[in-house]
């Protein structure tokens, strides 16, 4: 489709990613970009490095705001969708405005979950890192903030707990699980974070409720088990994030936990698509439609959508869920799945994060499934690899039609076998047994 009208919903890194590629693959119709916000695409990843100093707050702006004009895009900022009539593929603004299209793409994000405690949700000292706006409110209160809770122990909570430290304002992290980065963690290795940030000053509170929550625009009380108050300046929210669909018919569009979509990012609707936040595509692991929400992923399920858009016939095969976070002077990479269900898992566990580095392999039926990794991040290339392919590795056995060899991994590890607890240097003495937590 060289002509016509192209509807894009939503304003991040899939949005503007799908724009892009429709112009560059000859689209030469009109497309409108509809956001609830206004202002260029903003990536809420890399707001703890702006507010750590690492980047510019332009930085934040990957397209930056000439974006718009040079691949000439109608945009309605201010202006969310209402609702979506795929039937007659048109969608309804909030201000009441009515866009037909031809082709439309769904690329509206997640938004901040936020628990159900009493109090937390229209308190106006609660700040998540999710828009450019919020973001600003959060940098603001750190001027005055003396003490914060930061509700979650997800990577975002874990980076905000360390600019709170820096910033010498004392911290609670604080989390209903039993273990830091719930999602993506073994327990052996979240206990080496928790204690890493412990060590930092920071007060890690796990398998605990926040109960309720009272205060106004000053500060807040919060209230726990046991008659416990705790007083503090804010609250940061960095509980997760869920997709934007408020506006979507269920019985129109095939949805699970996200919109599912095809390897072109095709939704059960004709001519409407899905990427980013909102979709739910292909876990190369699993082999089932999952949702993997990364702005890495994001913007290469909107180019993949854009340049389909237009006429072309990309596909995206899909991905696995991965990593790579720096928490003060440790960094931390996760990939795949470390904690898998089901028969035959082993795991290898090797070294020390303080003596040249820490990692745990995961094995399912002798096939890596997922790893983690502390100060050792530049293993986690190959060992990603590894993973995508699939291939069996076999306790002794050699692996078959594998780029990746088993000889090639140990090559990269004996690189360190002398600083590692639990790593003979022999992959015939391997202890594979499961680690404790």
């Amino acid at each position: 489709m060289k002509k016509g009208r192209i509807v894009i919903l939503g304003n991040g890194g899939a949005a503007a990613s799908a724009a892009k590629a429709a112009r560059t693959s000859g689209y030469r119709g009109k497309i409108h970009l509809v956001s609830d916000t206004d202002g260029p695409a903003f990536n809420p990843m890399l707001s703890p490095y702006y507010l750590k100093g690492i980047v510019s707050w332009d930085h934040c702006f990957p397209f930056g705001k000439a974006f718009y004009r040079d691949h000439d895009i109608a945009c309605h900022f201010d202006a969310g969708a209402e609702s979506l009539d795929t039937a007659n593929q048109h969608v309804i603004l909030t201000t009441g405005k009515r866009l037909a299209y031809d082709k439309c793409l769904i690329a509206t994000g997640a938004n901040p979950i936020i628990p159900p405690v009493p109090g937390l949700k229209d308190s106006p000292r609660v700040f998540p890192l999710r828009t450019a706006a919020s973001v600003r409110k959060l940098e603001d209160a750190l001027g005055s903030a003396r003490r914060v809770v930061t509700l979650g122990a997800s990577l975002v909570g874990l980076k905000v707990a360390e600019i709170l430290i820096k910033r010498k304002i004392a911290v609670i992290l604080l989390d209903v699980v039993d273990q830091v980065l719930p999602r993506g963690a073994h327990p052996l290795s979240a206990a080496l974070l928790r204690t890493y940030l412990e060590e930092q000053g920071v007060d890690v509170r796990l398998g605990c409720a926040m109960e309720g929550m009272e205060g106004g625009p000053e500060g807040v009380a919060c209230r726990f088990p046991d008659n416990i108050v705790e007083e503090a300046d804010f609250v940061a929210l960095c509980t997760g994030v869920r997709p934007n669909l408020a506006f979507v018919d269920a019985g129109q569009v095939e949805v699970d936990k996200a919109i599912v979509v095809n390897e072109r990012m095709e939704t059960s609707a004709d001519n409407l698509y899905a990427a980013g936040d909102v979709s739910q595509g292909m876990n190369l692991l699993s082999g089932k439609h999952e949702w993997l929400g990364t702005w890495g992923h994001a913007c290469l399920q909107g180019r993949i959508a854009g340049e389909n858009m237009a006429g072309g016939n990309a596909a995206y095969p899909g991905s696995i869920a991965q990593n790579i976070s720096p928490f003060f002077d440790w960094t931390y990479a996760q990939a795949g799945d470390v904690q898998p269900e089901g028969k035959d898992v082993r795991y290898l566990t090797f070294g020390d994060p303080r003596r040249g580095g820490h990692g745990i392999l995961a094995f399912q039926h002798d096939t890596l499934v997922g790893f983690n990794l502390i100060n050792c991040t530049h293993l986690a290339g190959k060992l990603r690899q590894a993973v995508v392919q699939r291939q069996p590795w076999g306790i002794y056995g050699e692996p078959v039609n594998t780029m990746v060899t088993k000889q090639a991994l140990e090559k990269v590890l004996a690189e360190m076998t002398d600083r590692f607890l639990q790593f003979s240097g022999s992959w015939g003495t391997i202890d594979f047994s499961r680690p404790s937590a």
